[in-house]
């Protein structure tokens, strides 16, 4: 099982993030996430980071660990902002970008609290919500394809594929996963876990290099292969686990977790 780390951007200086990052790097861990999201308030933080412009920060400090978005929310930014943003990081990365992407919450969930203030719209029904990812999907795939159509030209254009990942929390969208993208993710305590991701792994195939993740908050007994969770995750066919640093990153944490990983 991969084991992934996540940061909260918005807990600490970039200084710290940057540390941790590289200590990240260096201990082994696969790849190190950050969030998108435009307050800090929901994770107990008084500011926050804009998604991209720290990953690129982080791609350009690091060589060797892979960087991602978990998730970014498709409502925040159009098909083109993102497919552009992405390409940029993945550049500036060499080729150790992972793009996860979400439906985005509904009108009346907590999370929905900073596209309210900013007068963003939210699509009330979910059938909708989840409509767009498929299309963001669909022209993320056109502007990226090797030969494309002429009337991209100009426009930036990975030299490697990005794997996509869609964050889920329903059957529903477990199954469009499985169909369009490269993984899915999905809390590793949900209620329907087993059901979500049998139901992913069905819509792809079973392809062998499908992405099956859950994400967990950070707990030291996790990284332990024997830990009993992690063998529960395993049985259903979960191939990566990131462990999530709501707070500021404990980078003692992160070095100490380098005998599990190397």
């Amino acid at each position: 099982m991969i084991i992934d780390v996540q940061f909260n951007q918005g807990a600490c200086p970039w200084s710290a993030l940057s540390e941790a990052t590289l200590v990240a790097e260096q201990s082994g861990f696969d790849t190190v996430w950050v969030l998108d999201h435009f307050s800090g308030a929901l994770f107990g933080s008084d500011s926050m980071k804009e998604c991209f412009t720290t990953l690129g920060a982080l791609a350009a400090v690091t060589c060797s660990v892979n960087i991602g978005a978990l998730v970014a929310n498709v409502a925040n930014r159009s098909g083109g902002l993102l497919a552009l943003a992405a390409a940029s990081v993945q550049e500036i990365s060499d080729g150790r970008f992972l793009l996860g992407i979400g439906a985005g919450s509904s009108r009346d969930s907590v999370f929905a609290a900073e596209q309210h203030v900013l007068g963003h719209a939210i699509e009330p029904v979910m059938a909708r919500r989840h409509d767009r990812v498929t299309q963001t999907i669909e022209l993320l795939d056109e502007m990226w394809a090797h030969p494309r159509d002429a009337k991209f030209v100009g426009f930036a254009q990975t030299l490697t594929p990005i794997p996509v990942v869609i964050g889920v929390n329903s059957s529903a969208l477990a199954r469009l996963a499985g169909k369009h993208s490269d993984g899915v993710n999905v809390w590793a305590r949900h209620a329907k876990r087993t059901e979500i991701l049998a139901t992913a792994r069905q819509a792809a195939g079973n392809r062998p290099d499908f992405i099956m993740s859950v994400w967990a908050k950070w707990d030291d007994a996790l990284l332990d292969p024997s830990h009993p969770e992690r063998m529960q995750w395993h049985d259903d066919g979960v191939n990566r686990l990131v462990l999530q640093h709501s707070g500021a990153p404990d980078v003692k944490a992160l070095a100490a977790a380098a005998q599990f990983l190397k």
